[in-house]
């Protein structure tokens, strides 16, 4: 599968973590690749089109990112991302997006192929891989830290609406606050904090976005020592082996549970490797098997 014109994707997937419509998706078109992890709603009903507002804003989102990836973006993808965060707030604003509401939230990861360098940039909690001639990974664990005091509030006593109560401050601290780190959304107080790594593809031998979910492999599971072995496993085995794997992790009633307000999550997840063409002696080593693996897909 072509993707740009530096870089190929390898396997992509996508799942729920329950019985609610997945709120992640995965993507990918033209000069770009994508992860959006959508922010659980923190209302009963819908104003957006859509049967939850999340869900509107990360299929918004994502048509709009297969438009401007086919259209050959090469932008940085801060810049990108801002763009869309006004797309998004002016399309709140035509449907009428009531002021005094938090809008729906997300984390997102890309990659913008710009040609002989590439730009992953994250905002939210989702996580970006770069493996090559070392190994970059582009995470926060701020998010995470502030759940796990909701989770002890909820496990010590906290009523729900006590509960639900804290999740909307945090929810808005996040868009507006000017913390270190943010959600992405199109609230029009919004201050995003995206975070990027940049270099060239020649250092480049793989890929990996991917939304919490997902991340829980390392992060909470251990289920793999380091992001490396996990690369080795999802060139030699594919995606859908590493997601049974966190699956089943979280079905077995002997497994401790995360301090999570979700046992299981939605998962999304691409791998990406640079196309053979520029293949360099930096990955003599990997490019056969990478070829091996795009014949698969």
């Amino acid at each position: 599968m072509e993707f740009g014109h530096a870089v190929r994707l390898v396997d992509s997937i996508t799942t729920p973590g329950g019985a609610r419509p997945n709120e992640d998706r995965a993507g990918h078109r033209g000069s770009l690749a994508w992860v959006i992890d959508g922010a659980t709603d923190l209302y009963q009903d819908s104003v957006l089109p859509a049967e939850r507002d999340v869900v509107w804003l990360v299929d918004f989102l994502s048509a709009q990112l297969s438009k401007r990836g086919e259209a050959g973006y090469r932008g940085a993808g801060s810049q990108l991302l801002a763009e869309l965060a006004e797309a998004v707030c002016q399309e709140q604003v035509r449907h009428a997006f009531p002021a005094g509401r938090i809008p729906p939230a997300c984390s997102l990861a890309i990659v913008v192929d710009q040609g002989d360098t590439y730009d992953v940039t994250r905002i939210g909690d989702a996580t970006g891989i770069v493996s090559g001639t070392r190994l970059r990974r582009e995470a926060t664990d701020f998010f995470d830290r502030r759940e796990r005091g909701g989770v002890h509030d909820q496990r010590n006593g906290a009523t729900a609406d006590q509960v639900r109560e804290g999740m909307l401050q945090r929810r808005w601290q996040t868009m507006t606050g000017g913390l270190p780190e943010s959600v992405f959304s199109g609230h029009p107080d919004r201050q995003l904090r995206p975070h990027t790594i940049t270099g060239p593809w020649t250092e480049v031998d793989q890929i990996l976005l991917c939304t919490d979910g997902f991340a829980r492999i390392v992060d909470d599971y251990a289920l793999y020592r380091d992001w490396q072995q996990v690369l080795v496993d999802a060139r030699a085995r594919g995606l859908a082996y590493l997601e049974k794997r966190i699956r089943e992790r979280e079905r077995d009633p002997a497994s401790p549970l995360p301090a999570r307000f979700k046992r299981s999550d939605d998962i999304a997840v691409v791998l990406l490797v640079p196309d053979s063409a520029r293949a360099t002696s930096t990955r003599e080593g990997t490019s056969g098997r990478a070829s091996a693996l795009l014949d698969r897909t």
